[in-house]
């Protein structure tokens, strides 16, 4: 069995059309959603972008002990694993993160798309068309990223149709070997929010006012109701952008014949608040001001589709994004030893409708390497009906029900304070399990 995973950085579940909460335009993985099983309570665990991913690759869920650093050593990760096997594996990415972190090793082909060759003269060019200091820290990375994306004149010069075009043509090159692994990565979604004109003109055709693109990782205030929802028609139109492309990968995999033969997976590393809450952006950026990880930033878009296999097309099982090792090589009939993920390959036979009672997820914010000193995030706890959120002061304990509360905008920790310590305790033994110091846990998971 090959086995095809495509990444989407900052893609929010609920801006795809396959999960019917959205009027964005989202053909490409709509389409092979209707042949996949939809994952309907997936979420990162490790957060954000690099932990997510480290759990992704290792099995394992990581926060409790670091937080944002390089692939450890003594870590195995699902590429060395099927490379043992038998497996050609293959990289293709424009996730410059990934890059210094380490997550292309093992790979026999490592295929980084990066911007031209003397990018860094356009810096000086960069005129920001709001303030910089409204912009997330100062408007710094703006400036970078925005000269990154200088060269861009054609659709096909932006980053996700570059990934998604080598990855096409990797293919073309591969899609004969026995069995492969090809992990496609792409960090499109994420802001700068800079797709083509004409697919922001979709969400907010003849927009006058301040053109906000880079959020300030902050509180709504800061915007007026225009603003904001120009922002929003950014970052969706940045959605129909990947879509687009990624919807050619696809097409290329169908063509190619290897949908009979691949395990093909769609995940994304988190979302982002894009008003909810009040808040714009996906964590705090104020060492005193602790955010909590809803479902905006912290549900995960999650399709699988197994070959041979068409049912179940939904699940409700709790997952996360430590459980994609195991279920590939699970798949692929190569043994590991035991991780904090399991594979799904029970859910996706319709074997079974549940895998894990409770999903923790959290930024690393205590004494570990790579700990992130300006995002102090709070700790979600979720269940199949409850969510638990505590964190360090001044942040107050919150408990959501997620039947009566989708939105988690109600705190019902006093009508149910015993399953607020329920959950607090559960907690309690998964930040121990996983190797956290006791002064950490004393500091986040307080009775």
């Amino acid at each position: 069995m090959n086995v095809i995973v495509i990444c989407l950085d900052t893609l929010r579940w609920d801006h795809l059309g396959c999960y019917g909460k959205t009027r964005i335009s989202t053909p490409g993985i709509d389409a092979f959603a209707r042949d996949a099983t939809r994952f309907d309570a997936a979420f990162c665990a490790s957060f954000p972008t690099i932990p997510m991913r480290t759990d992704a690759f290792t099995g394992n869920v990581n926060w409790p002990r670091y937080g944002w650093k390089k692939l450890g050593d003594d870590e195995i990760t699902v590429t060395q694993y099927l490379k043992e096997a038998g497996y050609h594996t293959a990289f293709v990415h424009d996730t410059w993160n990934m890059v210094p972190t380490g997550f292309g090793r093992a790979f026999d082909d490592d295929i980084f798309l990066e911007p031209p060759d003397g990018w860094e003269a356009n810096i000086d060019k960069v005129k920001p068309p709001v303030p910089m200091e409204n912009m997330r820290q100062g408007g710094h990375g703006f400036v970078r990223d925005r000269a990154r994306v200088a060269h861009c004149e054609h659709e096909t010069d932006w980053f996700v149709a570059q990934t998604m075009l080598a990855a096409s043509r990797w293919l073309e090159e591969n899609h004969k070997r026995e069995r492969f692994f090809l992990w496609v990565d792409t960090f499109e979604i994420h802001e700068d929010w800079y797709a083509p004109d004409f697919y922001t003109e979709l969400y907010s055709p003849n927009y006058e006012g301040l053109d906000y693109s880079y959020p300030n990782y902050g509180y709504t205030e800061l915007y007026r109701p225009h603003e904001l929802r120009r922002l929003q028609a950014r970052y969706a139109a940045e959605v129909t952008l990947t879509d687009r492309w990624v919807g050619h990968l696809l097409r290329t995999i169908e063509l190619m014949g290897l949908l009979d033969t691949s395990l093909i997976i769609i995940v994304s590393d988190h979302g982002m608040y894009l008003g909810e809450h009040r808040r714009m952006g996906k964590h705090s950026v104020d060492a005193s001001d602790p955010w909590p990880i809803h479902d905006e930033v912290g549900r995960l878009p999650l399709l699988i589709r197994l070959p041979g296999r068409k049912r179940p097309k939904r699940t409700s099982a709790l997952t996360q994004a430590a459980d994609i090792t195991p279920t590939i090589l699970d798949a692929c009939g190569v043994k590991a030893p035991e991780m904090v993920g399991r594979s799904l390959l029970p859910v996706l036979r319709g074997e079974t409708s549940r895998l894990h009672d409770l999903v923790f997820t959290s930024c690393h914010s205590g004494p570990g390497e790579g700990r992130i000193q300006y995002l102090p995030s709070c700790i979600t706890v979720t269940g199949p009906r409850w969510t638990f959120v505590t964190g360090c002061e001044p942040w107050r304990p919150t408990l959501h029900d997620r039947k009566a509360d989708p939105d988690q905008r109600r705190n019902a920790i006093r009508q149910h304070p015993r399953i607020a310590a329920k959950l607090n305790e559960a907690l309690i033994g998964f930040m121990r399990s996983r190797g956290a110091v006791e002064e950490y846990i004393e500091h986040f998971a307080r009775t």
